[in-house]
């Protein structure tokens, strides 16, 4: 176990029996890190960070909802990877795979992203982190991406019922081939345009609200540009209200993400890379996104949230 003083508490980091990577904030754990779930092979098994929690200890993220099974928690996955001259696209995503002119397909192509090997598993100077190496491997268990994963757990103020995760992936290219990142809607259906960092809310979110810094909504952030967004939504038995404010970082080639973001019929938020365009990489070639999710008690005003937004980013540069 590593631990890391934070402003009122004591953050910690451990890779406990059962396999799980979990962060501690006193009595409650703020995330758990599934390593390597039990997934059924359609669902495209792959890591994930499933509960969330906030500082007063309420659950925002939903794991293996019946509606859509393969998503889990918050998650870095891809529903369309294609290789040069290839038949068929790789869904990491799960579930069937959108086609061109026959919709949604059920294919013998669901691929894994599978756990190598550890880098680190820290605390220090009031943030824990842990580092790790990933395979994605295709259903015929080719590996065409190495992923170098980071997850920092830091900035935590129980006091003002706030804490930040960021997410680094660094993807090269391992295929041999060039690579084709794409989503539904850059295979012609509207509005699907998810893939990247992926967030499940829990059920008692749907109609929850949601707002970027231009004043959009659920109804119209839909595939909308913006460096944030924010959900917020209540939770049953405490009827406690919860935000995560997702910020993109502006080293991201595509800055500032357009946005994957559903209320109803279920609350699902991903900062969408590649939802207007797909993304080619060309053998050996790196790409690096970094997002950031503050998970918050209540439901800030939006002048809270700028500063929320500006607070992250400005802990990047100096990090």
């Amino acid at each position: 176990m590593s631990r890391a003083a934070v402003g009122d508490g004591t953050l910690e980091l451990a890779e406990d029996d059962d396999g799980r990577v979990r962060v501690r904030l006193g009595d409650v754990v703020l995330a758990e890190y599934v390593v390597a779930p039990p997934t059924p092979a359609g669902d495209s098994p792959k890591p994930y960070l499933h509960p969330l929690r906030t500082t007063a200890g309420e659950t925002v993220t939903a794991v293996r909802p019946y509606d859509h099974t393969w998503h889990n928690g918050l998650q870095f996955t891809m529903a369309h990877l294609s290789g040069e001259n290839s038949a068929a696209p790789e869904n990491f995503w799960g579930g069937r795979t959108y086609v061109r002119g026959r919709g949604y397909t059920p294919l013998d192509n669901n691929g894994t992203i599978g756990h190598v090997r550890w880098e680190s598993l820290v605390c220090a100077a009031g943030h824990c982190e842990l580092r790790h190496e990933l395979a994605w491997r295709t259903a015929a268990g080719k590996r065409w991406l190495t992923e170098h994963r980071t997850l920092r757990f830091g900035d935590v103020s129980a006091g003002d019922g706030r804490w930040t995760l960021t997410w680094s992936s660094r993807l090269r290219n391992t295929s041999g081939r060039e690579l084709r990142w794409g989503s539904p809607v850059t295979e012609g259906r509207d509005t699907a345009g998810y893939g990247g960092l992926f967030w499940r809310g829990p059920r008692s979110f749907v109609g929850g609200t949601v707002r970027t810094p231009d004043g959009k909504s659920a109804a119209d952030a839909m595939g909308h540009r913006a460096p944030w967004l924010a959900f917020t939504g209540r939770h049953d038995e405490s009827l406690r209200t919860s935000t995560l404010l997702f910020a993109d970082s502006p080293a991201n080639a595509a800055f500032p993400t357009a946005w994957y973001v559903r209320a109803e019929p279920f609350p699902v938020v991903s900062f969408a890379a590649t939802y207007h365009r797909p993304w080619l990489l060309e053998p050996d070639e790196e790409l690096t996104l970094t997002h950031h999710v503050v998970v918050i008690d209540g439901a800030p005003d939006a002048a809270r949230l700028g500063r929320y937004a500006a607070r992250v980013l400005k802990r990047q540069e100096t990090d």
